[in-house]
């Protein structure tokens, strides 16, 4: 197997040599990419660095010679992205692991996320911990980070052992098989904590009419996973039964949307459907962080961290205007459903998070915007109900055959 090893090497080619040494021991062929822009290479790369700046279009001396750190990081960024997008091309990247410091982790990141999921990638970074936020490194790919514990300066008895380990986990991953394609037509659905049950209910009714069915938690970053492989022609169907990170991205919540979404399932023509499912909550900090404002309204603590505070209707109707110009543009069969007696899970009659005026605002707004070219149900059920799961599964099924 071929293992794509990328370091800086002015600065870390003792741990990237004994990375490669690890891979060469276990029998497997290392590839090493240098995007290191100062200082002379340690050791000898397979992929020197000004090959590298060459990829992005540049001339490594006149980089260098501009004095900006950024500019530099940023082209060396798009030639390391090309040349392992073009080494996967050409079926030489079996797996990838780098290590770094807070700048090599961002460049080698980069690179893996050009690289499609299942490719097994692993970092070695010394931002790989709790005081560090892994989303502009990680974005929607597998990438897996493992902590350095000490800085990346030499080798010693701990980071010996944990670069061991790198080199054996990635060499591991890429050993396994990639699953046998079944056939079975893949079906996306977006799920939260407070639909799961209604998720549940779609899943394994599908599931049992024979389509494959994978879930992606609206946690923002799960919506654009799922639109990301639906551009990739993976996923042919899409029932986006709890887009709640649209809320987030209208109200600052802690998990917005992504740039697209919404979008994705348009543009290839797929069947879509889009419920209001936990979109009547804003996620937010501890209690104690909410403004007043916030305080004032029904609030639900959700973990020691996250407070649910209820939508209002002018929240509401914001949501379904933004999910009615998204469909309005798209092409292909969809519609809108929703669930008259309630979106969440305490979001139903008697509930602390029921709200009867706010859900009719949601519904009110949709029936306005929406164009008639999108279909739109209503169900008399809660979203967790079956009656409105299977009304779901059968407006899919219609609109897939359409």
């Amino acid at each position: 197997m071929n293992i794509v090893i990328i370091g800086t090497l002015d600065t870390k080619g003792p741990e990237v040599g004994y990375i490669r040494e690890e891979v060469v021991k276990r029998g497997h062929t290392p590839l090493v990419i240098d995007p290191g822009i100062l200082g002379q290479a340690a050791i000898t790369a397979d992929v020197t660095r000004e090959q590298v700046a060459q990829a992005g279009g540049n001339q490594l001396p006149d980089l260098v010679a501009t004095g900006d750190r950024q500019l530099c990081q940023k082209a060396m960024i798009e030639g390391l992205v090309r040349i392992v997008t073009r080494l996967h091309g050409e079926g030489q990247v079996d797996g990838v692991v780098a290590v770094g410091g807070a700048q090599g982790t961002a460049m080698a990141t980069a690179a893996m996320r050009a690289l499609p999921v299942g490719v097994p990638k692993i970092m070695v970074s010394t931002v790989a911990c709790g005081q560090s936020t892994f989303g502009p490194y990680v974005g929607t790919k597998d990438i897996a980070m493992l902590h350095s514990v000490a800085d990346i300066l030499g080798l010693n008895r701990v980071t010996e052992r944990l670069l061991a380990q790198a080199a054996a986990a990635v060499i591991g991953m890429a050993s396994v098989q990639a699953s046998a394609e079944t056939g079975r037509e893949l079906v996306a659905i977006t799920q939260a904590g407070i639909t799961t049950p209604g998720v549940m209910a779609v899943k394994e009714r599908l599931e049992g009419m024979g389509f494959e069915v994978i879930a992606f938690h609206c946690n923002g970053i799960g919506g654009q996973a799922m639109e990301e492989l639906v551009l990739d022609g993976v996923i042919k169907g899409v029932i986006d039964f709890s887009p709640h990170e649209i809320t987030d991205l209208l109200y600052e919540g802690l998990m917005p949307a992504m740039p697209g979404r919404l979008e994705a399932a348009g543009r290839m023509g797929i069947p879509q459907i889009v419920t209001p499912g936990a979109t009547d909550i804003r996620l937010h900090g501890r209690p104690e962080e909410l403004s007043e404002e916030l305080c004032a309204r029904a609030c639900v603590q959700h973990t020691p961290t996250h407070t649910h505070v209820r939508a209002s209707a002018e929240e509401m109707a914001a949501v379904a205007r933004f999910v009615a110009e998204r469909l309005n543009a798209a092409t292909g069969p969809r519609a809108v459903m929703i669930p008259l007696r309630g979106f969440s899970m305490l979001n139903r009659e008697g509930q602390v998070l029921y709200d009867e005026a706010s859900n009719m605002a949601y519904v009110e707004a949709m029936e306005e915007a929406l164009s008639p070219a999108v279909e739109l149900v209503k169900v008399d059920a809660h979203i967790n109900d079956r009656a409105f799961a299977d009304a779901a599964v059968d407006t899919f099924l219609r609109l897939r055959g359409a």
